[in-house]
Formats: C-alpha cells, structure tokens, sequence
C-alpha cells in the first residue's frame, strides 16, 4: 500500500544490534519508537545495561537514564539514516521528555529543546503527550523538530493535535492509542446486560473504528506532512490474531508503530482483515447499552499519563 508504513515499538541495546539491524536490511521496518515503560523494562531487566552504567558517573539518576536512552536513540538514529534520507517521512526514532513535565509548558519547551539539540540528528522525533499544555508545547516545537504526539485516544484530541501542527515545518506523527479502548469495552460489557450476540459483535471494535475515525480527522485537514501513527497495536485479548490492529488499520499516509509479535505475524502468517463497524453505529450501539465513550476517552488519557510517569518513577529509582 502506498504510503503506509510499519515501525518498531521497541529498543533495547543488544535488540538493536541484532534484530533491529535484520529487520531494517529486510525492509520490514522503517522506524521505531520509544517510550518511559519501554525504557523501563530494558533498563531494569537486560544486562546489556549494567556494564555501561558503571562506565557513567553520573549525579542524578535522571541523568543516568538519560545518558543510557541517549546512546540507544542516537544508535537506532543512525541505524535509520539512511531511510531517512531517502525519503523524509521514514527512518525516525521517537524519545518522550520527562513524564513529570506535563502541565508545564516552559519545561517541556526546554527540555525537549535540550535532547533535541544533544543528539543533534534530524531524524529523532521528540514525543510529547496530548494535553493542553502539550499541545502548546509541540505547537512551538513544531516549528524547530519533529515532533510525536502521544496519548491520543479521541477524534477530537487528534483533530486538536493536527491544528495544533498545523505549521509544522517537519514531519510529524499524531499518535492514536488502539487496543486500551478495546481493553475498556471489554471490561464493560463483561458486566453489561447484553446478549452474547450482541458482545461478539461489539468486541474488539471501538479501538479500530475510533482510530479509524481520528485518521478521517487528520486528513480532512489535509496536511501532508502530518501521519496518524497508530500505537498501543499488541494484542490484549489471546484469541485475537497477533496482527489484527495491523491489518485493520492498515491504510495509506500512515504509520504502524506495532510489537515484535505483531510484526512476525504480519509479515509470515497473516490475518484477513477485520470487519469494522463504522463509528457514529458503534458509539450509538454503546451508548444505548451505557458505556459513556467520552468520558472513557478521558480516563484512558489520565491513566497513560499516570501509568509513564510510575514506570519512570520505578526506573529512576531501580538507578539510585
């Protein structure tokens, strides 16, 4: 499909020295991103860290952390050069300032203006969560770096995000979270009086058929240098192909930013593409059963903020 393409959401150091580099040599991938959990995970739990922590003296654990993610994102940033290179709406790795910053506009400002300018490569997208203070924040940004916009679950925080880059004078990515909302639905009506029919139909739906209608969103506006990139793609529920969030939102001037399990199954045994109902039907069909999705929109914004900043509180204290 034209324009349309598949990332990592993924790093880790040895991964990117192995699996990273076959992956970007079979074309199967065309950038990457990063997030504080995805830090987390790596930090803690892979020795490839534990020789170069002790190669730093840092005085902060901060300042660990950020001489640790720097290396990984400056080596994936060279990795993906030459994509990028050849065609600037590829070969980008994504880093996220501090969760902690958020509400404040000034030092969101200045610290992504400081990672920016220290990696000092054209190809790192500096990530930003969705709220009004970072919408203000990246709408300055915009005019001096990439910028992805994360933590976006509602049409109207997508349509937020592209006004707010709209004059953006680099690519930059609007990144709409998946299968939490479907997590949601599936919370609600294993409680909720309706017929298994009815369950079947309605599961597995509302995260595909709101991103779908964010990407309507985006592109209404028609600005060629912003992609909704669709993240939070792995599968929660076992019984659902590992590629059923690929192949259903598998669409042209977009980007995938999927798992490693997604991608093997997306690339060796593929799933047919999903039957979605299309939203104004769906929101309908789930508000008459009572499942407010505006309000659920809201909370899934407050617990991804929440749930960055307590993987990065865990991380900064694992390097005390």
């Amino acid at each position: 499909m034209q324009d349309f393409y598949l990332w990592c959401d993924f790093i880790e150091r040895d991964f990117l020295e192995t699996r990273f580099v076959d992956l970007l040599a079979l074309k199967r991938i065309s950038g990457a991103t990063s997030n504080p959990s995805l830090f987390a995970q790596a930090i803690i739990h892979s020795q490839a860290y534990k020789e170069a922590m002790s190669a730093h003296k840092p005085n902060t654990p901060k300042a660990l952390y950020e001489a640790l993610a720097l290396e990984d994102i400056a080596r994936a940033a060279d990795l993906l050069l030459p994509l990028y290179h050849q065609n600037q709406a590829t070969g980008y790795i994504s880093l996220e300032i501090d969760p902690f910053l958020e509400g404040d506009v000034s030092a969101c400002v200045q610290e992504a203006e400081r990672l920016y300018q220290t990696l000092a490569r054209p190809n790192v997208m500096i990530k930003i969560p969705a709220t009004p203070s970072g919408l203000e924040a990246m709408a300055h940004l915009s005019a001096h770096m990439p910028i992805n916009a994360t933590l976006i679950f509602s049409p109207q925080q997508a349509q937020e995000c592209a006004l707010a880059l709209k004059e953006a004078r680099h690519t930059c990515v609007i990144s709409i979270f998946v299968s939490r909302l479907d997590v949601a639905l599936e919370a609600f009506l294993a409680q909720a009086p309706s017929s298994t029919a009815q369950r079947a139909q309605l599961a597995h739906q509302l995260g595909v058929s709101s991103a779908q209608q964010s990407y309507h969103k985006i592109q209404s506006l028609n600005l060629p240098h912003l992609y909704p990139l669709f993240a939070s793609t792995g599968v929660k529920e076992p019984t659902l192909p590992k590629d059923y969030y690929i192949q259903a939102l598998k669409m042209p001037h977009s980007i995938n930013t999927a798992p490693l399990e997604a991608l093997y199954t997306y690339y060796h045994t593929p799933s047919p593409t999903p039957h979605i109902l299309e939203y104004p039907v769906l929101v309908s069909q789930l508000e008459g059963l009572g499942f407010d999705v505006g309000q659920h929109y809201q909370a899934l914004l407050k617990a991804g903020l929440t749930s960055f900043q307590e993987a990065f509180k865990t991380l900064l204290s694992s390097l005390e």
